[in-house]
């Protein structure tokens, strides 16, 4: 009977060096899990708990990711993967003859998960993918609006730039994004306005036509050189929608600084780019639509509920008004242009008051 123990108790030895590498699917979920129940505190205004489930989310996503790793060096160390060299699949090859499944199965987790073509067919690749998952922004996000919440500037916005800094390892990568913007709503609303402007610099910085600097440049020469406000916008499209805020917030930014120059561009940027999404939403629903002047179409565009409250609720209609006045402003050879522009708004704005203004200025 002692005999038959020793040998039972030998198996459960042997079973749990076996498993002693394996790891759990999804990848990092307990630590997504307590993030989760993190910012459910967070919802509920317990912004102590908030925080302290988001310092354990970090403890637990490092344990996580050292288990991975654990599992895939110990399956990489033996002479005959190594000599299989970098590729991806002869290394999974290899490890399916070794029947070392765990590593294989992590692999191919990955592979499905981010794409073939994300690593490279690098298995160097993949380890670095998941020695930087123990980085987790996304924890430094709901600390920063934490600390955000209880007044904090100086901890919040530190806590900003961390998780923007490591954004590269988030798992939805947009939320970049709305790590920037709410940065720059924090500057703003601490009167740090130079910290705003370079939050919102870095969201505008990656759309692809106000970086392109001959894209720009045409843009504005076709305003100095006299085209009609329905020709601007016949002739041009901007599609890189999240920047539509950014170039909103920029516009009243650098008016309230009194940089006009910069004000105007980002206004036309912003008002061209939402007119974009405004015409695409339009041209979709509407089969027989077609552009013939920008008064025409804001009055089309106004019919469609969604849109108007759209315009409204993002500020719309002042941006549009600001570039009107800007350009009154700056291209005095160019009269018509905030002269029309300001006749579009009299015509079709939704609200009285933008209505109003603008006439009160068209004939001033």
């Amino acid at each position: 009977m002692k005999s038959i123990r020793i040998v039972f108790l030998f198996i459960l030895f042997a079973l749990f060096c076996s498993v002693g590498w394996a790891v759990s699917y999804p990848l990092f979920h307990s630590s997504n899990r307590i993030l989760e129940d993190a910012h459910f505190a967070f919802d509920c205004g317990d912004y102590g708990t908030a925080l302290r489930l988001a310092e354990d989310a970090k403890i637990t996503r490092r344990q996580e990711v050292q288990e991975c790793m654990d599992v895939l060096d110990q399956s990489l160390k033996p002479f005959a993967v190594q000599k299989a060299g970098d590729v991806v699949f002869d290394v999974r090859a290899v490890l399916l003859e070794r029947d070392v499944f765990d590593a294989v199965e992590m692999i191919d987790y990955l592979l499905d998960l981010k794409g073939e073509e994300y690593f490279d067919n690098s298995i160097a690749k993949i380890r670095s993918y998941i020695e930087r998952k123990k980085i987790f922004p996304e924890t430094n996000y709901l600390i920063a609006r934490v600390y955000e919440f209880e007044g904090e500037y100086e901890l919040s916005h530190s806590y900003y730039m961390e998780a923007w800094q490591h954004s590269d390892v988030l798992d939805i990568p947009d939320m970049k994004y709305s790590i920037l913007y709410d940065m720059a709503n924090l500057s703003y609303n601490f009167s740090r306005l130079d910290e705003s402007e370079k939050a919102l610099l870095l969201v505008v910085a990656e759309d692809p036509f106000f970086s392109d600097s001959a894209f720009t440049n045409a843009i504005l020469s076709s305003v100095r050189r006299g085209y009609s406000v329905d020709k601007i916008f016949n002739l041009y499209r901007t599609n890189c929608y999240r920047s539509i805020p950014a170039f909103f917030r920029l516009a009243e930014l650098y008016a309230e600084q009194s940089k006009t120059e910069d004000a105007f561009t980002v206004a036309l940027f912003g008002v061209l780019t939402a007119f974009t999404r405004m015409h695409e939403i339009v041209d979709n629903r509407t089969t027989e639509f077609e552009y013939t002047s920008l008064d025409d179409f804001f009055k089309t565009a106004m019919k469609h509920d969604d849109i108007m409250e759209w315009s409204i609720s993002n500020d719309f209609w002042r941006c549009i008004y600001r570039l009107a006045e800007l350009g009154k402003q700056l291209y005095p050879n160019n009269e018509l242009f905030g002269k029309e522009l300001l006749a579009v708004i009299a015509s079709t704005a939704p609200e009285n008051y933008w209505k109003q203004l603008a006439l009160s200025k068209l004939f001033n």
